[in-house]
């Protein structure tokens, strides 16, 4: 079995109301997903970030993988980041598309094989993954009603974590915002905060301070995502855990940022950390460096699939008799807010039980495209890869 052509659209769909985090608003969601056909008829989804510039990028990538047996996954990874390295392939658009190419290909030998993506990675350490509910953006010209009933349905849905935005207004507004949604929730419900990389050091501290007796279980992207001097004097000194990663690819980047404890917990998300293969190898640094592993999602059911199936073999993060979520057990964020794209794609459509989701037992991902879905939201011209990239051997 060889890859034989692989597909590259890119999504996008407009929402029915903006919303907005401390960087900027929005009215859309997109995303940019490959079909990889093998000559044999197989068919494996892969998923990643992108726009219609980008996806010519991504596609003349995607030619390394033309002609491969999609059984070698982790020699197809290679391949691409060995072809790219040099010209900073560890991040940016190659390690987009070796992010979807990846996941494509787990979903390929799954099926061809009758196994699920996480027994082709390994074998499951467990059945079913934490999650947390991310919503909570500025909507309605930054009303406050609207987020607290927002957040009180996650808690009657049941879900024992959620994450808001801060980061858009002054350091008291959004202090006061913290407190009110706190308060709503109760004391048992987790509650991080999101500041989106909008503040300085001191900024930053002098938030932390603020809302240090709000039991905040963590405090994401703070600074600047790159400025990681300035991520480590804000671990060093909030009375709240510091997170981030998001935007972080492969182990390159990330092996510094666990060395020098940047942030008390990483956030990788698969479709720029390099797939699920690649997400699996910073989960086994993570642990151990010591280092929490709450990986980052913002896409649809075939990325948040990968990423059930990534985490299944993520072991607890220092070893004891129980697994529990937020102190040693990962979890993931599980985003709800407006997606048509993400709410159509994919059957099943991901739903969560007592904060927890079930991993796929299908083969590969576990997961069906309804392609008339993927064609509605289709909104540039389809490219199709089928002639492989002249290389030097590889191995």
């Amino acid at each position: 079995m060889k890859i034989d052509r692989i597909e590259i659209r890119y999504l996008e769909a407009k929402l029915d109301k903006p919303f907005g985090w401390s960087q900027r608003w929005t009215d859309s969601r997109s995303v940019v997903v490959l079909k990889v056909l093998t000559d044999d008829g197989v068919v494996g989804w892969g998923e990643t970030y992108g726009s219609p510039e980008t996806i010519m990028g991504i596609a003349s990538v995607a030619k390394l993988a033309i002609g491969e047996n999609p059984s070698n996954i982790s020699k197809v990874w290679h391949k691409i980041q060995r072809a790219t390295y040099q010209s900073h392939g560890y991040a940016g658009i190659p390690v987009m598309a070796a992010s979807a190419i990846d996941t494509a290909l787990y979903d390929i030998t799954g099926k061809s094989t009758g196994k699920a993506a996480a027994e082709v990675m390994g074998g499951r350490i467990r059945d079913s993954i934490a999650v947390y509910a991310t919503g909570l953006y500025y909507v309605n010209n930054y009303a406050l009603e609207p987020h607290i009933k927002e957040a009180v349905g996650y808690v009657n849905q049941g879900f024992t974590g959620m994450k808001m935005k801060v980061g858009a207004l002054s350091l008291e507004e959004d202090a006061e915002r913290v407190k009110a949604t706190r308060k709503a929730i109760g004391s048992d419900i987790n509650l991080m905060f999101d500041a989106n990389e909008s503040y300085d050091v001191t900024s930053a501290l002098t938030f932390a301070n603020m809302v240090a007796d709000q039991q905040i279980t963590w405090f994401e992207e703070p600074c600047a995502s790159r400025d990681f001097i300035g991520n480590k004097q804000v671990q060093e000194k909030s009375p709240i855990p510091v997170s981030g990663g998001e935007s972080l690819s492969t182990r390159w980047e990330f092996a510094p940022r666990l060395a020098e404890r940047t942030f008390d917990i990483i956030q990788p998300d698969i479709c720029g950390v390099g797939g699920p293969s690649e997400m699996h190898r910073v989960g086994l640094m993570a642990q151990a460096f010591g280092v929490k592993f709450n990986p980052h999602f913002w896409g649809t059911g075939i990325s948040f699939a990968a990423a059930l199936h990534s985490l299944a073999l993520q072991p607890i993060s220092q070893i004891g008799q129980s697994n529990i979520p937020y102190q040693n057990e990962s979890v993931l964020e599980f985003d709800q807010t407006p997606h048509p794209v993400r709410e159509e794609l994919t059957q099943p459509f991901f739903t969560q039980n007592n904060s927890r989701v079930p991993v796929p037992t299908a083969p590969g991902l576990g997961i069906e495209i309804d392609e008339s879905v993927l064609k509605r939201f289709t909104v540039a011209n389809v490219i199709t890869i089928d002639t492989p990239v002249s290389t030097q051997p590889f191995f």
